[in-house]
Order: C-alpha cells, then structure tokens, then sequence
C-alpha cells in the first residue's frame, strides 16, 4: 500500500504541475505514508461515518471528505505543495481540450481525484 500510494504521488505530480512534491527520499517517503495513511485509515472510517450522507449523495460527500483530507495533508504537513497552474491543452486524437487555469482549490479537487483513481487501479491490477 505504501508502495500505490509513491506511485501515485509520482505519477500524479508528472502530469500535474500544480502538484509539488520534494523528491528527497525522507520526504517523499514521508508525502507518501501520510498519502498511504490517508487512504487506507482515515478514508475507510470516514466512509463508515458518514456512510448515510453517502447514500444519499450518491457518493459525493466521500469526495468531499477525501479533497479535504487533501487540503488538510498539504497545508499542516507541508510535504506536498498543491498550487494553482495552467492546462496548456491537449489534441488527442480528433478531440481538442483546450487551455484550463485551475485554482489552488480545483486543483486540490484534480489531484485528490487523481491520486485515489491511481491507487485504486493498481489495487485492481493485483
């Protein structure tokens, strides 16, 4: 788990450049405990909290907790930066995405939802 948890971190501050992390190995082990710990502790028992405001949301409230985890990771623990960037856009076969500026909290959004459905694709590749 600790092991899912670097890989999406990586893979995730890659492709986002709003999404910073020091690749010194202390820290980046630390980033991806903490992400780990996240994940597979505090995410379960909120879900198991919260799980009637998750019927009848259809899921969202979970969302929100996990941003939130999120925010909280980067702005206590300092290990990862979560910035504001720009989407230059891309053309990927026939469909045009075009420039996209999100903000520190819609990249908050973008990364949580980045870093869970990396996780969770691994576990599923096991």
């Amino acid at each position: 788990m600790l092991v899912f948890s670097a890989v999406a971190v990586y893979l995730t501050s890659l492709w986002d450049r709003g999404f910073v992390v020091n690749y010194d190995l202390g820290v980046y082990v630390k980033a991806s405990f903490l992400v780990a710990l996240m994940f597979y502790l505090v995410r379960p028992l909120s879900k198991l909290v919260l799980l009637p405001l998750n019927i009848l949301t259809l899921g969202v409230i979970s969302t929100v907790v996990y941003c939130f985890l999120f925010f909280f990771l980067t702005r206590y623990f300092g290990l990862i930066n979560i910035k504001e960037w720009t989407f230059s856009g891309i053309n990927l076969l026939g469909f045009a995405i075009g420039q996209i500026k999100f903000s520190q909290t819609a990249n908050i959004f973008v990364s949580a939802i980045s870093v869970s459905t990396i996780i969770n694709f691994l576990e599923q590749l096991i």
